[in-house]
Parts: structure tokens; C-alpha cells; sequence
């Protein structure tokens, strides 16, 4: 065998070798892609989703497990709407837990008092309190109407 043959079939392989790599190579990279995008986005939208939760829990009160799960939830439709399929609920859950611990380092989330059981209790018993008065005054009116008639009309018998 001579050089330029050896040579040829060195090259042939390597072609073919390439041909069969590049699309393998491809999806790695872009694999790869998705996944640094996705590292990238998570903490933010994790933050987000804590940041929604605590405002929400201002003028309702949520449970911590609820706001949690809420808060995945956010976050996994986030994603979906990026675009990335399927997504690892952990990955996602550590996210929340992790940015909700920063927020709670930070003191940003101290700015969002959150509505306790008591609260609802005592906003309940208000409403029923102002609900008793309304219907007092209703009838304390109704009472006045009705004396005022009945001397109205033992006035005009007389």
C-alpha cells in the first residue's frame, strides 16, 4: 500500500467519524444550553414566587406548607411558559426553600406582615359584630315605625 492511499482512507474515516459526531455534539450543546438557562432563571423565578406568596399572605392568611406549594406551582408554570417540558419538582422545591431563607437573610420579606389565624378570627367576629348592629339599628327603625303608627292611628280614633 502507498502513503496517498492510507492517506485517503485516514481522511474517509475521519469525514465519516465527524459526519457521525456533529449531530450528537449538537444536542449536547444545546442540552447543555437549556440546563445553564435553566440555573440561571430558577433563582429568579423562585424569588419571585416567595416574594408573590408573602404578598398574598398579607390580605390572607396561608398557611407556610400552602405558600410553599403555591409558590412551586408558580414556578413550574413559569417554566412551562419558557418553554422547558419537564422540570425536577426537587430542583424546584429546593429552589423556593433556598430563596425564601435569602429573603428571610435579607429582611425583605419582614416588610410583608402576614395575616395570622387570629386575625381572621377577630376580622370574622367583627363582621359579625357590625352584621348583629346593622340588624339592631334595622329593627331598632322598624320598632320606631311602628310605635309612631300605632300612635298615629290611636290619635286619629280618639
Amino acid at each position: 500500500m502507498n502513503t496517498q492511499n492510507i492517506a485517503e482512507i485516514v481522511v474517509s474515516v475521519v469525514v465519516a467519524i465527524i459526519g457521525i459526531l456533529t449531530p450528537y455534539l449538537a444536542n449536547f450543546i444545546k442540552n447543555n444550553k437549556t440546563a445553564r438557562t435553566l440555573v440561571d432563571v430558577l433563582p429568579t423565578l423562585a424569588k419571585d414566587a416567595v416574594v408573590a406568596m408573602q404578598k398574598l399572605g398579607v390580605d390572607q392568611y396561608l398557611e407556610g406548607e400552602l405558600k410553599k406549594s403555591k409558590a412551586v406551582t408558580f414556578v413550574e408554570s413559569a417554566l412551562e411558559n419558557l418553554g422547558f417540558k419537564s422540570t425536577d419538582a426537587t430542583t424546584i422545591k429546593n429552589a423556593v426553600e433556598s430563596a425564601y431563607a435569602d429573603l428571610v437573610k435579607k429582611g425583605t420579606l419582614s416588610v410583608y406582615t402576614q395575616k395570622t389565624e387570629a386575625d381572621v378570627k377577630a376580622e370574622t367576629e367583627a363582621e359579625k359584630l357590625a352584621a348583629a348592629k346593622k340588624a339592631l339599628a334595622d329593627a331598632q327603625a322598624t320598632v320606631t315605625t311602628l310605635e309612631s303608627a300605632s300612635t298615629t292611628s290611636s290619635a286619629a280614633t280618639k
